[in-house]
């Protein structure tokens, strides 16, 4: 303890004994004379309040240590998702994880450290004594990595060491190894389930297209991934809408037994009657002894049109690039395409029908222009290609060539996505170049970087999956600009450099779509990729997904609600992202905008509120529904009016990612505990781990010096006790009748 003043002691004291004796001077006679007792009081009340007004006015400061012992903390982190709900060889994972939480030894382990509780799947949250006893374990994935991350970000005080319970099945974010090697404590693992391949039949993927047309062949193509079974039989179905299109027999041979896994391809097709929203199931008559049945079942979604899609392509020479997009139109049965190549004399003439050209234009849903225009081409055909494309919002995929006129071009500047720099000379007159795409970050996730991915296929497919995998296109520097509503795709990268040019790029304004790729040569992506197995698939997928794109019309409406998700797995929040218009088709920031859901089943009613998010977009959702299948209706009211309405379906799928991977993942956990310095023991050596845990030097309390201070003069009760003691002398003067 100690007393500090902002002026020497010694002075404070000086000035005290001087103000005492100052008071005991004019106390000596008083007017009227008063009795010597009355005197001393009155001396005695001003020192004291002189005295403690000379020691507010200096500050001092009191200041008080003390040491203590802090406990260390430990982090316990829960694994909260679906598949801890299974029960396999081992027993119940839920109930094991229950009895672990419930452990004498966890609890006795409490008083003497402070134990903090979290629970993770897909999100982190922190999980309090009173409902550790009420864990639903519904989280629809699990993000090892994401958890370790919050919890370093969190810095808990005294964190000594970090306790992860779980089945090391991590389906979702980043490989959890980086964050444990980041973790500044050691992370000690316990595993719960069995380790081993269990007996199991799950539907591993699924490849369809998303969109089809009535009365047209849709293939399906589905991996079943079986383990534990030899020798048996079982059925497999592919239902629309609840009703069975197509079965077939599966039947395992000795390869699935003894705790291998083997995958069986299925091929199904379908043909659809009418158009509209289709919801097609596959499902696998589960097996006796199978691990679970949730993984049984799988659901995909596919919008049925009423016709095929009309695609002309207008090149203005023959070359490689028109050779490859032909064969993959071709090559889509949901498609029919139809050539014009122009001639020297600039005239347009169809390879493929008798359909003259303006015949083409007016009935055509996608243009797909190649090298066009040309020197040769004359402006009749310009203007009507523009008159065409203008009256009808007609979609355009443009692919540039060395033969180009840019000069010429400049006439379609209303619908292309890109600027053209006269400043330039034409393509053919500059040296080209060999360019790979760059993608931007922001743009990863767009639908038109991911196109390239096969169904089924990891969620980072498309470009952005085979970037530095393809070979170089063609293309000259400095000749197109992007316009600025339009989106750059990709960039131009040379030997290794990435410039800010644009290869990819495309628009989307007032539903007029455009798509431009802005080199030639792309016939490589489609023959020189598919000589190595990860390119191979590359352009099939692509190029068809971008002409899917730019035919799919999107409604007009002024009400735009969509799920984020067409199929949601268990236990995931529903999310809905809406827009909504005026009259003008200006944004609404203001408006009601809800949404109702009903279950097919019957299963409820539902509202959803969404909210405002600026510039005319709401989002909002639910908390997770049951299995089944949904409809929607939401409607936007401004002032109590209703502007409009937008209706839809969305499903709860009968599989979660959750349930793809039934065997606890042991050397995950092990892995992860080894890179931060930690160690691994499976459930039933919960206790010894745990005794691991508090031997370490670090689980010893720490002890803490802790210094507080006290300042004084700021203190409320000495202002009230100065100004009570001057009140005091007053008073009694005044009743004393002194002067």
């Amino acid at each position: 303890m100690s007393l500090s003043f902002h002026i020497p002691w010694y002075i404070f004291i000086f000035a005290v004994i001087f103000l005492a004796a100052l008071t005991v001077f004019v106390y000596r006679y008083t007017v009227p004379p008063v009795s010597s007792g009355k005197r001393i009081f009155l001396t005695a009340l001003r020192s004291l309040a002189l005295a403690l007004l000379l020691f507010a006015i200096i500050e001092p400061l009191f200041r008080y240590s003390y040491s203590s012992n802090v406990p260390p903390t430990v982090a316990v982190l829960v694994d909260n998702s679906l598949s801890m709900t299974l029960t396999d060889a081992v027993g119940n994972r839920e109930q094991q994880l229950r009895s672990l939480l419930a452990d004498p030894l966890l609890k006795k382990f409490s008083s003497d450290a402070n134990v903090r509780y979290f629970t993770f799947s897909p999100s982190f949250h922190a999980l309090n004594s009173a409902s550790r006893d009420s864990l639903y374990l519904t989280g629809a994935t699990t993000d090892i990595a994401s958890a370790l991350g919050q919890l370093r970000e969190q810095a808990l005080p005294h964190l000594r060491a970090v306790i992860l319970l779980s089945d090391g099945d991590y389906n979702d974010g980043a490989n959890p190894l980086y964050e444990a090697e980041r973790l500044p404590v050691p992370l000690f693992t316990v595993g719960i389930g069995d380790s081993s391949e269990q007996k199991d039949v799950a539907i591993e993927k699924i490849a369809a297209n998303s969109i089809a047309y009535v009365q047209s062949s849709v293939p399906v193509d589905v991996t079943v991934k079986v383990s534990g079974f030899q020798n048996v039989r079982t059925t497999a179905s592919l239902m629309e809408d609840g009703k069975q299109v197509a079965r077939q027999i599966l039947e395992f041979g000795n390869s699935a037994g003894n705790g291998s896994v083997v995958e069986y391809p299925l091929h199904f097709s379908f043909t659809p009657a009418t158009a509209g929203v289709k919801k097609y199931t596959v499902q696998i008559v589960p097996l006796s002894g199978e691990v679970t049945e949730k993984n049984n079942a799988r659901s995909f979604l596919v919008k049925v049109l009423k016709n095929k899609m009309q695609v002309t392509v207008v090149a203005s020479a023959p070359s490689a690039d028109v050779a490859a997009v032909m064969q993959e139109l071709h090559a889509d049965q949901n498609i029919e395409s139809q050539l014009f190549l122009q001639q020297t004399n600039g005239t347009l003439h169809n390879l493929t029908t008798t359909k003259d050209f303006s015949s083409a234009l007016s009935s055509t849903e996608c243009l797909i222009l190649i090298g066009m225009p040309g020197h040769a081409t004359p402006v009749s055909t310009l203007q009507e290609i523009n008159n065409a494309v203008t009256a009808r919002s007609l979609p355009v995929f443009f692919i540039s060539s060395r033969t180009i006129d840019v000069q010429k071009l400049g006439q379609w500047n209303s619908f292309v996505p890109f600027l053209v720099n006269r400043n330039v000379p034409s393509p053919s007159q500059q040296d080209e170049q060999q360019v790979l795409p760059a993608i931007a970050p922001q743009m990863q996730s767009h639908i038109l970087v991911q196109a390239g991915n096969s169904a089924g296929e990891s969620p980072q497919g498309g470009f952005q999956n085979v970037l530095g995998k393809l070979p170089p296109v063609f293309s000259s520097y400095g000749v197109f600009a992007a316009k600025p509503e339009a989106l750059v795709l990709a960039t131009m990268k040379i030997q290794g450099v990435t410039l800010n040019n644009p290869l990819i790029v495309s628009r989307n304004v007032l539903r007029m779509k455009s798509f431009a790729v802005l080199g030639y040569g792309i016939w490589r992506w489609k023959l020189l990729a598919g000589a190595s197995p990860e390119t191979e698939n590359f352009f099939d997928d692509w190029f068809p997904a971008v002409v899917r794109w730019l035919v799919t019309r999107e409604d007009n409406k002024r009400v735009q609600v969509v799920p984020s998700k067409e199929i949601f797995s268990q236990g995931e929040p529903i999310d809905f992202l809406g827009q909504v218009y005026n009259e003008s088709y200006q944004p609404i920031e203001n408006a009601d905008l809800r949404v109702a859901v009903k279950s097919a089943a019957g299963q409820g009613q539902f509202e959803a509120v969404l909210h405002s998010l600026g510039g005319g977009r709401y989002e909002g959702g639910l908390e997770m529904l049951p299995e089944g299948d949904y409809s929607y209706v939401a409607s936007a009211h401004v002032n109590g009016a209703e502007i409009g309405k937008d209706e839809g379906r969305f499903s709860v799928g009968e599989q979660s990612i959750e349930f793809s991977d039934t065997k606890m993942n042991k050397t995950l956990l092990q892995q992860i505990a080894a890179a931060s310095g930690g160690a691994y023991a499976d459930a039933s050596r919960f206790d010894q781990l745990l005794r691991v845990v508090q031997s370490r030097p670090a689980m010893k309390p720490e002890a803490q010096a802790t210094t507080s201070e006290f300042e004084l003069w700021n203190k409320p009760w000495l202002l009230s006790l100065i100004v009570l003691l001057f009140g005091v002398e007053w008073f009694v003067r005044k009743r004393s009748g002194m002067l």
